[in-house]
């Protein structure tokens, strides 16, 4: 089984100049600015019906910044986190905007095609030689105690049986108790198949989330969305939040990992 070194993977596309970008100081006007982000999470898609699948790539957050300028460099207007999840047909990113400061809003849900969107876009996977599947509770203590990095995935099957969604994310923070041969698992950020959304692509279904599971069988996440913080005379004063809780059944794998 190949597990993706997460301290090194990632994606890499290239922009153009967009000569309608009149926001100010502006980037500095070249073609052929290309990027690399590091992958966080990645998640399988399969059809259990026709067998067909698809990855999809969750990429390591960053801040919104005017371009190669010598004089500014953050935007401060506000500040923007960047994040989005890709695949090679689809992807979905953007900001999380806060257009009036009392009302954040967030635009990455908005799907585009990849070929179109993104010049030269392509993964660069890196796998670990070595993955060892911890089996139990205290194999998993032993590898936290050895700093062996720890990569798991989990599985989860969609409420009609159709699809099965295999997350591989790599563990950030583990919980242990030695003595008791107990650990517990909260990390993230992950990508998590929100089957309640109404969708007709797949990636629409595709949330941030965190994952807590302190076995192999049950798993909860808690999904991004729009959070109700608060009431004004007249709106509703809302921020995008990890609130959604759900408390699921799945197959969890976890492996320590070298090279």
């Amino acid at each position: 089984m190949q597990i993706c070194d997460y301290g090194i993977s990632s994606v890499t596309w290239t922009a153009q100049h967009d000569p309608t970008d009149t926001r100010n100081p502006g980037h500095m006007p070249w073609d052929n600015k290309a990027v690399r982000i590091l992958i966080d999470s990645r998640c399988e898609i399969i059809n259990n019906e026709t067998e067909s699948s698809e990855w999809f790539y969750l990429i390591t957050p960053c801040r919104t910044e005017w371009m190669y300028r010598d004089d500014i460099l953050w935007q401060d207007n506000p500040n923007l986190e960047f994040v989005g999840i890709f695949s090679e047909t689809h992807h979905k990113s953007g900001h999380v905007q806060v257009p009036n400061k009392s009302r954040p809003k967030q635009d990455m849900n908005t799907v585009g095609k990849t070929s179109e969107d993104l010049k030269d876009f392509h993964t660069n996977l890196s796998f670990y030689n070595s993955s060892v599947e911890l089996t139990n509770d205290s194999d998993v203590i032993k590898a936290t105690l050895d700093l062996t990095p720890i990569v798991a995935t989990t599985e989860i099957e969609s409420p009609d049986g159709k699809y099965k969604v295999v997350i591989e994310y790599p563990i950030k923070t583990m919980n242990y108790v030695e003595d008791r041969s107990r650990f517990q698992v909260d990390t993230g950020p992950i990508i998590f198949p929100d089957f309640d959304v109404n969708s007709n692509k797949d990636i629409e279904q595709l949330q941030l989330a965190f994952v807590c599971y302190n076995n192999r069988s049950i798993a909860e996440f808690v999904s991004r969305v729009p959070t109700t913080v608060g009431n004004s005379d007249t709106n509703i004063i809302e921020t995008m939040e990890y609130s959604k809780i759900k408390r699921t059944n799945v197959t969890t794998r976890l492996f320590a990992c070298s090279n």
